[in-house]
């Protein structure tokens, strides 16, 4: 058994090895035949390429089997024969590659159809359309042995591409000869536009470079140069001091010379007179100086006294301003002739003679003019324009000429290239510093600001790049750098910087462009330029109200001014009417008397207040008209109401206020309802707001107000909380001032930055006396006045009814729960926070605010520490004041809040220590506050 079992063992085991044996022959022999293939096929290929060479040379010389294969390739491709040669060596060189990527199929499928399709192509070129229908295949392929063609294959191939006419066999040909070539030589043409692009980007930079070594070799060779001209100017100095030096040692010998020749000469001799340190200067000035001085002398001379011909072409408009000091003038510096200057003095009166004639007659022909249009009786431009009939025609409206508007100047044609390039230069290398790796993508130029944006390496964070504005501008040597951190629809970090050289913006050159002309909103307003130089235009009508805050001086009224001198050259005065509010009084008066006005400018502020409460009530009324007519706004209703004469159009009213701070201190309850109404709802009936302050704080802008303005402008404010105020994001500290802010529009995202149009005084007072001699005389609506004056009584008595706690305790303060404190606080004679939370369910906020309010009214005392606050008033003094408010009871009141005041509180510890009752009946009857005692 045992043997047995060993030769079962044995002959498993030799059966197990014979099979691995067997195994390796075959990978062997698997791994043989394609290094046979590698090796031989290219051979093979490469033999049959020369063979076909050779054959294609002379056919007899391979002997009968080549001159039939010579004649049968001919016959059936024609001219494509002559590729087999390109295909069988190009098959043999990548023959390896082919077969590592088991293309080897692909590229015999693409071999074939180059044939194909160039036999078809060559056949189309020889032949083309004559000859195809009488020819057959046996014919083709015996006339492409004669006179080779495309052969009996691309001829019927080129008989079907004929079909779509001689132009579409040709293109389709040659795109199927273009693919098959590139696909059999292994690229695509995707590939080889990225070589030819990569080779273009090579070719683009090797000549950047060559640049860049050029511009180093240029720079190293300029301050090779400098060297050398500073080391010839030290050489030139060296030898000028040695010089010197010289004629002192000389000057010294001299001098010594003559004391010795003095001293100990015989008798009196005259000395001679020694030189002095001015003969000295004047003998060793050298003699090319002398010539400058001497043609600076003659040029002076030539420019004191002027000729004739020179006076003529002097400009007739000086330069400067008349009566502007312009500091000291050559002439008065070297002095010029008496006749000179009385000569020009008379030319002088003589020319603003003539000026001032011709300027009068100007003004006497448009007050003709002004006749011819509106004739009207004699008197003064007042009494014109208070006491004008009411039975005269309205007159038509004339739009201002853009001629009173001044032109932008021809400025210097400054290169800016070299200063923005010198910045990128300078923003790369500094955010490089710190470890932030950019690239300038762009760089746009404004008015007053250039944005250079920055592609950050992948991986940085945008913040990192916000954080070093005040790095960047150390860097710059510059103020006001803001930074926008994405740029809006790009991939990049915009950095604004100001320009060295800053430019103005005329509003007339915004009026010029067909932006502005084409419009067809009447409150289409100009705003300024961006940082691009691009126009911003600002429609009212989709703002649809308008805040603009900033500092004084930062430009807020000439955007307000710009504002309405576009409505003055855009719309006539029935499509626009203005109320303007003016509480400073020296802003917007010069618009007095123009007839775009609905009332005069109004200054006081209690009449501001009720103008905003008549405008409240046009409102309601304009809301009635649309309902009766049923449409949705203002616009539909004008054009459905276009051809009724019972219901006369509605114009657009802009309500223009120029100071906010002053009308909050004033009336700031009847101010704030009023404006959050409009607001709210006056857009549908074609009332605009546009409220400008230069106190942006939340007392002046509170919450309501700057909820229910959407569009802001701020302009440069101190700090990022006034910042916050108007626009909700910091960035408005960072202004540079004089025009330059950030625009906010609805729907904006992030602020725009723009540089304010600009309107001079002496512009605005040119056009409103042009608007006042056209217009005649304005008439305003008396029953308008009426009702503003009016609501402005009401303001000026409520408020002056008002008692020191209100006369109503429910108005005291917006919450309902007042009352029910000051009950319970009378009926305890003591209040604290804790007594409301408990008594009235109130949480402690809204508790601890009833109790500051009621101590702001004079009802409660002061914090005394822990302890409850002391009541100040009885329960008959509150029900009177309930009641109505007596006399005695406010005027009790009154002084009650007053002593509270006048005293400072010091006692009140002390008087807490006591055991001073302080009973309700005490409070009635003494005059004196219980801590007095």
């Amino acid at each position: 058994m045992a043997s047995s079992s060993k030769k079962t063992t044995t002959k498993q085991t030799r059966g197990t090895g014979g099979t691995k044996t067997g195994q390796r022959k075959r990978r062997t022999a698997g791994k043989s035949q394609p290094d046979a293939a590698r090796v031989l096929v290219p051979i093979f290929l490469a033999a049959a390429g020369i063979f076909v060479f050779v054959m294609q040379l002379n056919a007899t010389w391979t002997g009968v089997v080549g001159t039939f294969l010579h004649n049968m390739f001919l016959g059936l491709f024609g001219c494509g024969f002559y590729l087999f040669v390109p295909l069988l060596i190009l098959g043999a060189c990548f023959f390896d590659r082919d077969l590592e990527h088991h293309a080897v199929g692909l590229k015999i499928l693409f071999a074939f159809g180059l044939l194909l399709f160039f036999s078809a192509w060559t056949h189309v070129i020889v032949l083309g359309e004559q000859g195809l229908g009488d020819l057959t295949v046996q014919q083709m392929y015996r006339e492409s042995i004669m006179h080779p063609a495309g052969g009996a294959v691309g001829g019927i191939l080129a008989s079907l591409l004929l079909k779509c006419g001689v132009a579409g066999a040709w293109i389709i040909s040659i795109v199927f000869v273009l693919l098959c070539s590139m696909f059999y030589c292994g690229t695509t043409p995707v590939k080889l536009i990225g070589d030819l692009r990569y080779l273009f980007m090579r070719n683009r930079e090797a000549r950047e470079r060559l640049a860049e070594q050029t511009e180093e070799q240029d720079r190293e060779n300029r301050a090779a140069r400098v060297q050398e001209i500073q080391q010839m100017q030290a050489e030139h100095l060296r030898r000028k001091q040695q010089r010197r030096e010289q004629r002192r040692l000389e000057k010294e010998e001299r001098r010594r010379g003559n004391i010795d020749h003095n001293i100990y000469s015989d008798g009196d001799v005259e000395a001679e007179k020694p030189q002095t340190d001015d003969d000295v200067t004047k003998n060793d000035v050298p003699s090319q100086p002398q010539s400058i001085q001497k043609a600076e002398e003659r040029t002076v001379t030539e420019q004191t006294v002027p000729s004739e011909a020179q006076k003529e072409e002097i400009s007739p408009e000086p330069l400067v301003p008349t009566g502007q000091s312009q500091g000291w003038d050559l002439n008065d510096i070297l002095g010029k002739p008496h006749t000179a200057v009385d000569a020009d003095k008379k030319a002088d009166e003589k020319k603003i003679s003539d000026d001032r004639s011709t300027q009068k007659q100007n003004d006497r022909l448009q007050v003709n003019v002004s006749d011819v249009r509106a004739p009207h009786t004699g008197g003064t431009a007042q009494d014109e324009t208070n006491t004008a009939p009411k039975n005269e025609p309205a007159q038509d409206y004339v739009f201002p000429p853009m001629s009173m508007l001044h032109e932008e100047p021809e400025q210097m044609n400054l290169d800016a290239t070299v200063e923005m390039q010198e910045n990128a230069e300078k923003l790369v290398k500094t955010l490089q510093s710190f470890r932030v790796n950019t690239k300038i993508l762009h760089v746009s130029r404004g008015p007053t600001i250039t944005r250079y944006e920055l592609a950050p390496q992948a991986g940085t964070r945008v913040r990192a790049i916000a954080n070093l504005v005040d790095d960047i501008a150390l860097s710059l040597a510059t103020t006001g750098v803001r930074i926008e951190a994405p740029v809006p629809g790009k991939a990049a970090v915009g950095i604004e910087v100001p320009n060295k050289t800053r430019e103005t913006v005329y509003i007339r050159d915004l009026m010029e462009r067909d932006e502005f002309r084409l419009a067809k909103s009447k409150l289409n307003t100009c705003l300024g330029m961006d940082v691009a130089g691009e126009p911003v235009y600002l429609d009212i009508a989709k703002m649809p109200h308008l805040l603009i805050a900033g500092a004084t001086g930062m430009g807020k009224s000439v955007c307000i001014n710009s504002l309405i001198v576009s409505m003055l050259y855009k719309a006539t005065p029935e499509e626009v009417k203005l109320i303007l509010i003016d509480p400073k009084k020296v802003e917007l008066n010069i618009y007095n008397g123009i007839p775009h006005l609905l009332v005069p400018v109004v200054s006081d502020p209690k009449k501001a207040a009720g103008s905003l409460h008549w405008a409240v009530g046009e409102m309601e009324r304009r809301f009635e008209q649309i309902e009766d007519v049923g449409v949705r706004d203002i616009a539909a209703y004008n054009k459905i109401t276009h051809d009724d004469p019972e219901k006369p159009p509605m114009s657009q009213i802009v309500i223009i206020i120029d100071e906010l701070a002053d009308l909050m201190m004033t009336a700031p309850d009847e101010v704030e309802e009023s404006i959050c109404r409009l607001a709210q709802k006056a857009r549908a009936a074609g009332m605009h707001l546009i409220i400008g302050t230069q106190r942006p704080s939340v007392d002046v802008i509170t919450g309501l107000i700057k909820a229910n303005i959407p569009s802001r402008i701020a302009f440069t404010v101190a700090s990022q909380v006034d910042s916050r105020t108007i626009l909700d994001i910091a960035g408005a500290e960072k202004l540079i001032g004089r025009g330059d802010m950030l625009y906010a529009p609805v729907g904006l995202t992030k602020p725009l930055r723009v540089q304010g149009s600009f309107v001079s005084e002496k512009e605005i007072a040119k056009i409103t006396r042009f608007l006042k001699k056209n217009a005649g005389e304005i008439e305003y609506d008396q029953n308008v006045l009426e009702l503003i004056n009016r609501a402005a009584e009401m303001c000026g008595n409520a408020k002056t009814h008002k008692g020191v706690g209100g006369a109503e305790t429910a108005e005291i303060s917006g919450d309902p729960k007042m009352k029910e404190a000051i009950d319970l606080a009378v009926q305890n004679g003591t209040i604290s926070t804790s007594l409301l939370q408990r008594k009235l369910s109130l949480g402690y906020g809204r508790a601890a605010k009833i109790i500051d309010a009621m101590q702001e009214k004079g009802f409660v005392s002061p914090p005394e520490g822990q302890k409850p606050r002391t009541v100040l008033i009885t329960r008959a003094q509150w029900e009177q004041l309930q009641m109505g408010g007596s006399a005695e009871a406010a005027d009790h009141l009154e002084n009650v809040v007053d002593r509270a005041q006048e005293n400072d509180f010091s006692n009140v510890q002390e008087s807490s220590t006591s055991a001073v009752p302080r009973e309700k009946e005490d409070l009635a009857r003494e005059d004196e506050l219980p801590w007095e005692n």
